[in-house]
């Protein structure tokens, strides 16, 4: 399952360890961490450590990782510990958070280029004499109602 999910979201098969005992997983987990946060840089994208886990050997490692997920059926100290907690056991649940949130930040990324690109018009406009106040507040409120229904999608 974890291979399945992991390829199916972009990871490589060497990213992804499974069914390993409680000791290994919190040596994993803290490696991972480790090893990212020594190479992290300011222009290059940041890599996070997630743990997947439904038991209450899994605290400590979810505890440790950068991202933790628990199994809603598992073990009650699991999802206490967990950053987020999935309803069932069901993995593909998983993928479609992961999915979901790459179109959230791909959104999020649209609107800002697009308002700045639309201010950046109108004061090209304003400044060169070609546009007044009230040309620049109804472009902006028109951006405004773009970004909203593009931000519903």
């Amino acid at each position: 399952a974890a291979l399945g999910i992991g390829g199916q979201i972009g990871l490589e098969e060497r990213d992804i360890r499974s069914e390993l005992l409680p000791e290994d997983k919190l040596v994993e987990i803290g490696n991972k961490v480790k090893e990212f946060e020594e190479s992290k840089q300011c222009w290059k994208a940041k890599r996070t450590a997630m743990m997947v886990g439904d038991g209450v050997n899994d605290a400590p490692a979810l505890a440790l990782a950068d991202v933790s997920v628990a199994m809603g059926e598992g073990a009650a100290l699991a999802m206490d510990t967990a950053d987020v907690t999935l309803i069932d056991s069901n993995l593909n649940k998983l993928l479609y958070i992961i999915c979901m949130g790459r179109r959230v930040i791909k959104t999020i990324f649209e609107n800002v280029a697009f308002s700045l690109i639309v201010k950046a018009v109108v004061m090209g406009f304003t400044f060169a004499g070609k546009a007044s106040l009230w040309a620049a507040i109804a472009t902006d409120v028109g951006a405004m109602l773009i970004v909203t229904i593009n931000g519903m999608k």
